[in-house]
């Protein structure tokens, strides 16, 4: 392993569709009064896709306006991780692939990392464990897109925690020593008793769609759509484990990366409820202004969190300097958060000396 090993994050990118909807036009459509879904579900406005809004390409589009934005050659990649949904343009399809094609980085391999809505800080470890341990990865490329929007049932009220859902993609280059926006440490939980209750029942080699249901018109929407096996269960248990799963990524991350929940400057939070949102951050000690809330976006699955990044740069609430924690969750399901030191690193001189030498120290 390399000795005083740092990743850092040359920069992102973000594509979400052009149009969207809101909630008052939404609300005839799952029968929600749209003051509900503003306030206790947190929705003004969400994204809508349209004919060419898929997970592959919404990953092409922001990773080819990132190479755009850095002036990277797509030669210089050395890796490209697709950690965005499987749910994508075909079955049995390898989707970091079709973008390495897609960008022509010839001298890059690629693969898929399936993780849900906590693909990001997933994807962010995962990379960066690898860079350390491989030497040859110098430049990588993590992406990934999601429109597990197209899978919800709006008839089915018991879905209705999914209606912020909304199509999305993202792009992010790492790079090896790189002393801006460094990425710290990150944090996993998965919460395994969840692990059946969210599922797309229909079409996978337990359930294939069959001749039957291919012939009855309503059967073979449900057929095509997202399955709950335990509605109430899987409320009752997520209304207790959920705010400690979230609270515990992020404490676990902040261990290790030693440092303090008082150092977190800033959040970004995959798009829930304003109520667990702000939970989260009541629990961990961290003032409500230190985030922005996904009000006018939607749920954009893995984008979510840069989307909250963006956002919070552009507003200044975000500085050089400070720490921000990256925090997602999926079905399955899967809580991981990952820490980054944005902008420029804080050099600390220490006083006294060191074996009769001065010396400091990079935080």
């Amino acid at each position: 392993m390399t000795k005083n090993f740092r990743v850092g994050i040359l920069d992102y990118s973000i594509y979400v569709p052009e149009k969207k909807i809101t909630a008052e036009e939404l609300s005839p459509q799952v029968n929600i009064p749209a003051e509900v879904l503003r306030e206790k579900m947190g929705i003004n406005r969400k994204y809508v896709g349209g004919t060419e809004d898929h997970p592959g390409m919404m990953a092409t589009k922001a990773s080819k306006a990132l190479l755009k934005k850095t002036s990277v050659d797509p030669k210089e990649l050395d890796m490209i991780l697709y950690a965005g949904e499987t749910y994508a343009e075909y079955v049995c399809w390898t989707v970091g692939v079709k973008i390495q094609n897609e960008l022509g980085a010839d001298h890059a391999y690629a693969w898929d990392l399936s993780f849900r809505c906590a693909g990001t800080p997933l994807g962010l470890k995962v990379a960066k464990d690898m860079m350390q341990a491989d030497e040859s990865l110098n430049t990588v490329l993590v992406t990934g897109g999601n429109a597990n929007s197209y899978l919800v049932d709006y008839k089915d009220p018991k879905q209705s925690f999914m209606f912020d859902m909304a199509p999305a993609g993202f792009a992010v280059i790492l790079k090896r020593d790189h002393l801006e926006n460094e990425l710290l440490e990150s944090s996993i939980i998965t919460a395994h008793e969840f692990c059946d209750d969210v599922i797309g029942k229909y079409g996978g080699t337990l359930h294939p769609i069959t001749e039957e249901i291919a012939q009855d018109p309503e059967a073979l929407r449900k057929a095509r759509l997202i399955t709950l096996t335990d509605p109430e269960g899987m409320k009752k248990r997520l209304a207790t484990q959920s705010l400690p799963a979230f609270v515990g990524a992020v404490r676990k991350s902040v261990e290790n990366s030693k440092l303090e929940e008082k150092d977190i400057d800033f959040i970004g939070i995959t798009h829930i409820n304003p109520k667990a949102h702000y939970a989260i951050m009541g629990e961990l000690g961290i003032d409500k202004e230190k985030t922005v809330y996904l009000s006018d976006d939607g749920h954009c699955g893995h984008a979510d969190q840069w989307l909250a990044l963006d956002y919070g740069i552009k507003q200044g609430k975000v500085k050089d300097g400070d720490v921000v924690a990256l925090l997602g969750a999926g079905t399955g399901y899967g809580f991981g958060c990952s820490l980054v030191r944005w902008g420029g690193s804080r050099e600390i001189k220490l006083e006294g000396d060191k074996n009769g030498k001065r010396y400091s120290s990079v935080i």
